[in-house]
């Protein structure tokens, strides 16, 4: 691979590193990791989804889902629950402490946005955005 270090793809796969690297090494301290969170935040904001919905959103095969959600009910933060109108489906939602969790969770990506706006103003930060829009725009195009 050829690259430079000016170069902007280069760049923002650096920083793209260095942002997993501060959510994992918070998760970590939590006992979770990162495919665990992400589970945790949709069954948060889709309270009783079903596994493979779950598995669309993550990119997962079916199989790793269903690993993933028997650490999770391992450590008493999700439950299943078969509805009376479908017994072949299970719905996943989130245990009390689950719901601690969650929000410990949401405060590591809030810590993230702090420290990634802070040497920003509110103008520098609109003008990035839009700015990676265009990227995110032109990648997109050569899916």
């Amino acid at each position: 691979m050829i690259y430079r270090s000016d170069d902007l793809a280069e760049k923002i796969y650096e920083i793209s590193i260095l942002q997993q690297n501060f959510i994992n090494n918070q998760l970590k301290k939590m006992n979770l990791n990162n495919m665990q969170a992400r589970s945790l935040n949709y069954i948060y904001l889709n309270p009783g989804t079903i596994q493979r919905d779950l598995a669309n959103y993550l990119g997962k095969q079916q199989a790793t889902v269903t690993n993933i959600l028997k650490s999770l009910e391992e450590k008493n933060l999700i439950y299943r629950e078969i509805p009376q109108d479908n017994a072949r489906q299970k719905n996943i939602r989130l245990t009390a402490e689950g719901g601690e969790v969650i929000q410990d969770v949401k405060k590591i990506f809030e810590l993230l946005v702090e420290k990634v706006n802070q040497p920003f103003t509110e103008a520098e930060q609109k003008k990035l955005q839009a700015d990676l829009i265009k990227v995110e725009e032109c990648l997109k195009e050569n899916r």
